[in-house]
């Protein structure tokens, strides 16, 4: 199969020698590693979520995905060294950039309506690696250069299907995996997965120098232009990656009087005490008993709960939980972390701030902020 990615010519012949910077590659692999650490973390948000927050989780997943995919894709080709000048098309490049966002969003969106069933997964993921396969060669068309691109039938047809995998394991990743660790582990398989789909579909192209160019009066974009580009979005998404990985309480620092004192008792109308605190593990609903619980701690909008043996992902906040729980016995001691008195073993203190030993995990610390030292020194009967 032959095709003129944006070059019209005549007298072909030889072959272009193509290389590749191997830095740009490395950053092209970490960028589609951030944007999926970033899109993940949002995605799980739509299972819970309904209405305009569901909308917007779907909206900021998609582009960070969808974005990470596509400056990924562009840095690639920006580590691709041929001996003639490379321009872009600039029509082509949105519409790649479009495409890439817009079946990354609907691929998400009919992944996670009602329950993500393998077969739901499963055709989401087709749907949403072909599109992905599809941006690559829309951004491949997009290339204007003294040349003319021929692709190999085999590998064109395993960059798809390593596009579709990526696809389908990244939804399945997305909707079934809770801990901050395991969607990062997740994340790296899926930026390697689109990185895969990428060298691959470039290992199908053989570009061929031609004697004569035509032309073109659509406006391009240079090799420099693209990399600004591409550099503006790559920012952006890492600076999404950061956002998404802070706790839910980053925002409380500035906050010192709302973490200083307990919460008052409910009053009508508010959710009362919690008798039994919802879990997740396995995809199964767990209802432990507040005296069961170690220590929560905070991760984006949920919190990871332990009782001392297991950790289980919970979608209330942390500040849900402390309104709902006893603060005679549950006292929040740092801005991501709760911890039951009952279960503290020691405290030990480091400079102006302590770290509280916990029963379980082979005594599990949890951080003690300065103005939380004299709380927790009060609870638990100590001189001050």
């Amino acid at each position: 199969m032959s095709s003129a990615a944006g070059c019209a010519a005549a007298l072909v012949w030889g072959i272009m020698v193509a290389t590749y910077d191997p830095l740009l590659i490395l950053l092209s692999v970490v960028i589609a590693i951030l944007g999926a650490y970033a899109g993940l973390r949002l995605a799980r948000g739509l299972l819970r979520e309904g209405g305009t927050l569901r909308k917007a989780l779907l909206s900021a997943a998609a582009v960070t995905i969808g974005g990470g995919i596509w400056s990924m894709h562009f840095v690639g080709m920006l580590a691709l060294e041929l001996p003639v000048t490379i321009d872009y098309d600039v029509l082509l490049t949105l519409i790649s950039a479009l495409v890439s966002i817009l079946v990354t969003g609907l691929g998400l969106s009919v992944a996670s309506y009602g329950d993500a069933s393998l077969r739901r997964l499963a055709a989401a993921g087709v749907f949403m690696g072909l599109g992905i396969s599809s941006m690559h060669y829309i951004g491949m068309a997009a290339v204007r250069a003294n040349c003319v691109i021929s692709h190999s039938y085999g590998l064109v047809a395993a960059s798809v299907l390593i596009g579709i995998a990526a696809a389908s394991l990244a939804l399945w990743l997305a909707f079934n995996l809770k801990g901050p660790w395991q969607t990062l582990a997740a994340a790296v398989v899926m930026g390697l997965a689109i990185s895969g789909m990428h060298y691959t579909a470039m290992a199908a192209a053989t570009f061929l120098p031609v004697e004569v160019l035509i032309e073109y009066a659509a406006p391009a974009l240079s090799p420099h232009l693209l990399a600004i580009v591409v550099a503006l979005a790559a920012f952006l998404i890492f600076g999404l990656a950061l956002l998404v990985a802070l706790p839910d309480q980053a925002a409380a620092a500035g906050a010192p009087a709302a973490e200083a004192k307990p919460q008052p008792a409910a009053k009508a109308g508010q959710p009362g005490r919690l008798a039994r605190l919802p879990v997740e593990q396995n995809k199964t609903t767990l209802l432990l008993d507040p005296d069961q619980i170690v220590s929560i701690q905070a991760e984006a909008h949920y919190t990871q709960v332990s009782d001392g043996a297991e950790t289980y992902f919970c979608s209330l906040s942390l500040s849900e939980l402390e309104a709902r729980l006893d603060p005679a016995v549950f006292l929040r001691v740092h801005r991501s972390h709760i911890i039951n008195l009952r279960h503290a073993r020691a405290v030990e203190k480091h400079r102006e701030q302590a770290v509280v030993r916990l029963r379980g995990r082979a005594g599990a610390s949890v951080p003690v902020s300065r103005r939380n030292v004299p709380r927790l020194r009060e609870a638990l009967g100590l001189s001050s």
